[in-house]
């Protein structure tokens, strides 16, 4: 039986799972996922666009499945799977019971007006990057995650001259944006300027966001996201190709403005290979990798605008004058 999160749960949810993958996002590394904390806000406001949770139980098994909105777009994040409960030969498996609890959150998201659901898939878990893609998810890119466990190696002092970014860069960064980044991440993404805003408050569980900018206003050389949470924090990076050799002074620049001692995580596509060696000589090492998936809830329908015009039976019909030859004998 698969159902939404009841208040019995939120015990069982505290304790620690028999079997569980947290599907990191740049969020969940700043800020880590409590899945107790998540299943009673949908409890008390309920499954919908900005978080879900659902309840799988059979046979004394019990699984959950949690995803979280992005803030301001029709999408979601699956960012946990969780199994409690013995394990027996003639019970379902895990992965079997994951699954029938993906299928029912995909189907809620499209009921949610949710357009598109996104998972990151760390390597070792083929089993389950199996499942989401025989529930229809795709993969569009990988991701490298990197932590920073050492000093600057090269002990350089230069920092790149950054600004703040503010709102009128928010169409050039879209542009960087598109001048780096492959078409295929591009279609799966979906991003508009809109996107590359900053919330002026805290988002929901204490994350805080900041970006700068390198170059002209309207020809930007790179960009720079720190996302921080208590548990952590992550840079994000753009920069052109043409302008690598300074990948170590803006990474230096951001790391500059952080002033605990969190871990500091960096986020690497597939297609910024050639960046790994300078952040390597700044400390950065690789723990991870993710494949990054996605599902569309949604399927676009052309219709032509102007197939009406040419269709028979649609064009209104006028009734014109009959024109007869005068008579001759009048």
């Amino acid at each position: 039986m698969i159902r939404s999160v009841a208040p019995g749960d939120l015990w069982s949810l505290r304790r620690k799972p028999r079997n569980q993958v947290v599907l990191y996002t740049d969020g969940l590394l700043a800020q880590s996922h409590r899945p107790a904390w998540c299943a009673l806000h949908c409890m008390l406001q309920g499954n919908g666009r900005d978080r879900t949770t659902l309840i799988a139980q059979d046979r004394g098994i019990s699984a959950v499945a949690q995803s979280l909105g992005r803030s301001g777009r029709p999408e979601q994040d699956v960012v946990y799977l969780g199994t409690s409960g013995t394990q027996a030969a003639h019970l379902p498996s895990d992965y079997d019971i994951w699954f029938r609890l993906l299928e029912r959150l995909c189907v809620h998201a499209g009921h949610a007006y949710v357009q598109r659901l996104y998972a990151a898939i760390p390597d070792q878990h083929t089993e389950v990057r199996e499942i989401f893609r025989q529930l229809g998810f795709q993969a569009y890119a990988h991701t490298t995650t990197l932590l920073l466990s050492g000093p600057d190696w090269d002990q350089g002092t230069t920092l790149a001259p950054m600004r703040m970014q503010a709102r009128r860069d928010h169409w050039a960064v879209h542009k960087l944006y598109g001048a780096v980044t492959p078409h295929l991440v591009q279609h799966a993404e979906v991003r508009n300027a809109r996107h590359w805003s900053l919330s002026l408050s805290p988002h929901f569980g204490g994350l805080r966001q900041l970006a700068w900018v390198l170059g002209p206003d309207d020809d930007l050389t790179a960009y720079l996201r720190l996302t921080s949470g208590v548990s952590g924090h992550v840079l994000s990076l753009m920069i052109r190709p043409d302008a690598r050799d300074q990948v170590v002074d803006v990474l230096r620049f951001g790391l500059a403005q952080i002033s605990d001692t969190h871990p500091v995580y960096l986020m690497l596509r597939e297609y910024q290979e050639d960046l790994r060696g300078p952040c390597q000589t700044l400390g950065f090492q690789m723990i991870g990798e993710q494949a990054l998936l996605v599902k569309s809830t949604v399927v676009a329908v052309w219709r032509p605008l102007l197939v009406p015009t040419f269709e028979p039976g649609l064009e209104p019909r006028v009734t014109a004058p009959r024109i007869s030859a005068a008579r001759e004998d009048v």
